[in-house]
Order: structure tokens, then sequence, then C-alpha cells
């Protein structure tokens, strides 16, 4: 199996890669200018904070997007090259204003296939923050412009599915409500992070961006970090086991790195959520996808208006059985149930993310009180991440 490092050729041993390779992949539709704002404010911030506290080697990208015409006649999308420089990133970052759109879909695929063919360093970290408020065209919305799909053909799933093969991963940031608003955009966006081995996050505020942007970049270098410990244990273990299956390899390379303490450092924020995520993570295309949403939410619709006639305000059918009263209470629809739980607490919360040191953290990039609360954190390893690493190193040996 392929190990994700570089040789020593001092003492010979092995060591894990500092490079990272960092796109922002932003729609910059009119919808999208407080997080245009917020990363033009904090990129020097974002970059000092890798390169000199974390001992990063980074180069930063950017790609952006907006629509097809005639929706937007502006541009579709935009490709900024790689830079290891604060000012000309910061330069690049300046040129961006929020305007246009046209319908309510944007050119999500077009932001997505530039990114991917972006000149990728082939021994870099691979994450790309993908920041949206809408979903791509083709998805079943109402008011799509271009029902069947972008004009150009392009599929966003197949794209997603070779930048998983290069090892690239995504971090969807669904900026809500705005997201919410879509019947679909929730479920596409889960699946962006789900095909890519990333997450899906959930904001209400533009403020933390930043500290978004940072967790995500420390916790995919840490599980760098021990990629090659990795790779020898489920070598080991899958040699003197060969009858176990995937599941039952992955748990014993989990309870070996746990028995040696292993932590990490985990980044903690609230998470886009749905039960129908799984239609568009397993679809082989996007119309298959299109159709499998669109046949469920005609089964929820059948199911809601056989009892609408007689459920009074603030109570929801919960079983066949049983009626039970619930709280009115607005939430995002794509909020995780703890996220939602937690909102009145979240509402005060200073966001923070984790530095190098198991008791110190960032303190948040903006600086202010937020909507959401952001923290990374250093916690035992998880078995999620487990799984990305598991997932990683796959696809490094496919390349």
């Amino acid at each position: 199996m392929t190990v994700h490092s570089k040789f020593n050729p001092v003492d010979g041993t092995v060591m894990p890669t500092r490079e990272l390779d960092l796109v922002f992949c932003m729609d910059v539709t009119g919808s999208m200018g407080s997080y245009i704002n917020a990363a033009k404010r904090n990129i020097k911030q974002i970059i000092k904070k890798l390169v000199e506290t974390e001992g990063y080697i980074v180069r930063f990208g950017l790609v952006v997007y907006r629509d097809h015409p005639p929706q937007d006649m502006s541009f579709v999308s935009k490709t900024f090259k790689f830079t290891s420089d604060p000012t000309e990133m910061e330069a690049n970052l300046a040129t961006l204003a929020a305007q246009g759109g046209g319908d309510g879909p944007e050119a999500v695929e077009a932001g997505l296939l530039d990114t991917l063919q972006m000149d990728w360093r082939d021994d870099a970290a691979k994450i790309c923050i993908l920041i949206a408020d809408a979903p791509p065209h083709g998805l079943g919305e109402a008011g799509d412009g271009f029902s069947n799909g972008a004009p150009t053909g392009v599929d966003p799933l197949s794209v997603l599915d070779a930048m998983s093969k290069r090892g690239i991963t995504i971090y969807s940031v669904g900026c809500q409500p705005a997201l919410s608003a879509y019947a679909f955009a929730t479920d596409f966006f889960i699946a962006v992070a789900e095909r890519t081995n990333g997450q899906a996050v959930a904001l209400g505020s533009a403020a933390v961006l930043a500290d978004v942007i940072l967790g995500g970049a420390i916790e995919t270098m840490d599980l760098q970090s021990l990629r090659t410990v990795f790779d020898k244990r489920v070598y080991e273990i899958s040699s003197e086991h060969p009858t176990l299956d995937e599941n039952e390899v992955k748990e014993r390379v989990y309870r070996a790195f746990v028995g040696d303490g292993t932590r990490t450092r985990q980044l903690q924020v609230p998470r886009l959520a749905s039960e129908n995520s799984g239609l568009v993570s397993r679809a082989d295309s996007l119309e298959l996808a299109k159709a499998a949403l669109s046949a469920m939410a005609l089964e929820e619709k059948k199911k809601t208006s056989s009892y609408a006639a007689d459920v009074p305000h603030g109570i929801k059918r919960e079983a066949d059985t049983e009626w039970d009263m619930v709280e009115t209470e607005p939430t995002y629809r794509g909020l995780s149930a703890a996220a939602v739980a937690d909102e009145k607490t979240r509402y005060n919360a200073l966001g923070t993310v984790g530095a190098a040191g198991p008791s110190s953290v960032y303190r948040s990039a903006s600086g202010a009180e937020t909507a959401d609360d952001v923290k990374i954190k250093e916690e035992p390893i998880s078995r999620e991440q487990i799984d990305r690493l598991f997932t990683l190193s796959k696809a490094k040996a496919t390349e």
C-alpha cells in the first residue's frame, strides 16, 4: 500500500508530509457577500497560523463560480492558481464581489471541475473548502433554469468521484438559512463531503468561516501525520488475518490506536444532516440522484397530506399509533438534532480553534461572538477518523 509520506535520507526514516494544498471554492453570487468579506478579512491570519504556528508548507488556491448564461452573463467560473504568497492570495480575494446569479441553483459543477483541474502537488495533503448557499442545476429544485443539469453536460457527482480518487478532501460549508430554503441542497452538500472523505458543515454566520478553514486543515494534517503507522497496521493485520473483511480490519486498527493512547485534533462544528443524503451519496449520476430524491419527496408529500387535515398546529405525527406535542421553534432543516437542541447555547458562543497543545486553543479569527460554536479539540482518535484514513489510503493506492 502506498504511504503518503517522504523519505528522510539522513536517518532512513519515513516522515509524514508537511505540505498542504488548500483551495477555496466559492459561490460569489449576490447572496454570498458576507462570506466573501470574511475570507478577505481573515486570509492573512489563516496563512500565518497554518504556516508559522503549525509549520505547514502551504499553497493556497481560489476558484469562484456564478452561473451559466443566460442566468448570469458575467462569468461561469474563474480560477486563481496556487500561491504561497499571502499578498498574492489577498489580492486575488480583493477582486471578488458578490453579484448576479439568476435562478436559484448555480454552476457548482463548474467550480468543482476547475478545482479538480488545478495543479495539485502529488505529495501534498489536498483540501477544498466549498462555500455555498445554493445547489447545482439538475437536482430537481423548483424554478431551475437548467432542470436537466448544467448546459455543458458536466455531472458534479462524476467530478466528485474524480476528486476523491485524487485524494482531495472537501469540507462543504452550507451557508444557512439560505441553503435550507431549497428542497435538496442539504442532501447534495452532505453527499459532497461523503464522496470525498470530508465533512459537511452548517454555518449561520460568516464570522466563524476562518475557524472552519483552520480547523479542517489542522484535523486533516493531523490525520496525515498518522498515515505511515496506519498503513503499516492495516498491512500487518490484513496479512496476519487474511479472512477479515474491511470493517473488521478497521475495528482492529482503531483498537490498536486507542490502546496506544493516540489523540488527534478534531473539528467540532454544527454539521448538515439529512435522512435522505444517501440518495445522492450512493447515486451513480446526478440524473439518478434527482429521480431518487423526487420519488422520496413525492412519498413524503403523500404521507403529509394524509395527516394534514387532522393535525393541530404544534403537533406532529411521531408514530402510527401515538400523538405527541412538540415545541414549535424555527430551526434549520439541515442542522443535526444535537445542533438544534443546543441552538440557544451556541447563539452566544465564542468560536475557537485548537492550537498545537492538548489544552491550548486559537481564539476565534473574528474575535467576535457568533451564532456558531466552532472548536477543534484534542481527543482520542475517533472511528470516523479511522474511516477517513482508510479511504485516504485506498485513494492513494489507486493513483
